[in-house]
Order: structure tokens, then sequence, then C-alpha cells
């Protein structure tokens, strides 16, 4: 694995050794944040992080799974 560096931004997408694929969601000089397929969303120390850089497309997002015109409150009987 790599040591992350500054060729590294928001929205590349990357593996890890545990988590696995993931998406860079913010980096800056201290903190690193990636959100993982799988995993969730994981915060690292940007010196400390190791991973690679992957081709590998981020999954689609599942549909919305709202009902439109439902209201909450009691139901009528």
């Amino acid at each position: 694995m790599a040591k992350n560096s500054e060729n590294y931004s928001v929205n590349d997408r990357i593996h890890h050794s545990v988590f696995g694929l993931g998406t860079i969601s913010q980096t800056d000089s201290r903190y690193t944040t990636i959100a993982f397929d799988e995993s969730g969303t994981r915060k690292f120390l940007t010196d400390m992080v190791r991973f690679e850089r992957s081709d590998t497309p981020a999954p689609a997002k599942p549909a919305s799974t709202k009902t439109a015109g439902r209201k909450k409150g009691k139901r009528k009987t």
C-alpha cells in the first residue's frame, strides 16, 4: 500500500487493506475521511493512512424508499 500523498483528492476511488473500496470524501493536511462501500465512513490521520488508487467505480446508490404523499400521524380505522 502506498502512503497517502498530495496526489489524492476528494472523489478519488481508493482501496484500503482492511476496509476495502471507498471514495475520499474530505482531505486536508491533518485528516482524510473515506466513505467505504461496505464499511461506512471512517476518518484517518492523513500522515498515517495507507491505501492505493482504484479504478473500480462507486456502486450505484439505492433508490429512495420515501413514499410521496404519505402523512405521519394516527391511522384512521
